[in-house]
């Protein structure tokens, strides 16, 4: 059982966050109840030269900011050749957390975030991680993220679409702010009467927004204690 007018997340905190962060949830349990979701789609990355993601928060009429993430791990070949050439015997490499897009806020119906090129040229296959995070509290529509791909060097018009993903659809996030700077390395996070805040529905994700908005993160809640 959490301290009072606590709750506990299952890993320790990779960032502090002072009193001035938010904690954004959803009150409900199981998947329905997480304000945040990640999503892992493999990628076939044969005869690709680069990728990009595009970031759409206007995919609803209505809705609320969300932070997006996107990172890339893989297979990739260590000798100079296309990964299209890649054969039986020829050496390769895992590659892991290229970051695509750092935790980035879009605002309900901003033009979309779109990506620097990623060079696969070299990738045999990838996996892409993808973040999204309500961090307001009006009922949100979703969030559309595209994955596009290339197959040209040189030609920037070549753009077609490989994958597109609606994120965070259908959900509804509460906000409670922490009571007290929580420090990196801890599981414990201060919060002022998280029961009557609707903050006791465990084991589930919930989102830090920082006040350095790269600086957030998700975390997994264990525990909460009783309100003060």
């Amino acid at each position: 059982m959490a301290a009072i007018d606590t709750i506990e997340v299952g890993r320790n905190l990779a960032h502090t966050h002072a009193d001035t962060a938010d904690i954004y949830f959803v009150n409900a349990e199981g998947f329905a109840g997480e304000a945040v979701e990640q999503i892992m789609v493999p990628l076939d990355l044969t005869g690709i030269e680069a990728i990009s993601i595009i970031a759409n928060n206007a995919y609803g009429a209505s809705g609320s900011t969300v932070c997006v993430k996107a990172r890339l791990t893989g297979q990739r070949a260590t000798n100079p050749v296309r990964s299209v050439n890649v054969v039986p015997g020829l050496t390769s490499e895992k590659f892991a957390d290229v970051e695509i897009l750092p935790w980035t806020s879009i605002a309900i119906g901003a033009a979309a975030t779109i990506s620097a090129d990623i060079d696969v040229s070299l990738v045999k296959s990838a996996e892409l991680h993808l973040f999204c995070a309500i961090v307001g509290t009006t009922a949100h529509l979703g969030t559309e993220f595209r994955v596009l791909a290339r197959n040209e060097a040189t030609v920037t018009d070549g753009w077609t679409t490989l994958n597109k993903i609606a994120m965070c659809s259908g959900k509804t996030a509460l906000k409670l702010d922490i009571a007290s700077t929580a420090v990196a390395g801890q599981k414990v996070i201060a919060v002022a009467n998280p029961t009557a805040g609707n903050l006791n529905k465990i084991n589930k994700n919930i989102f830090i927004l920082d006040a350095t908005v790269a600086n957030s993160e998700i975390c997994y809640q264990t525990a909460v204690g009783a309100d003060s």
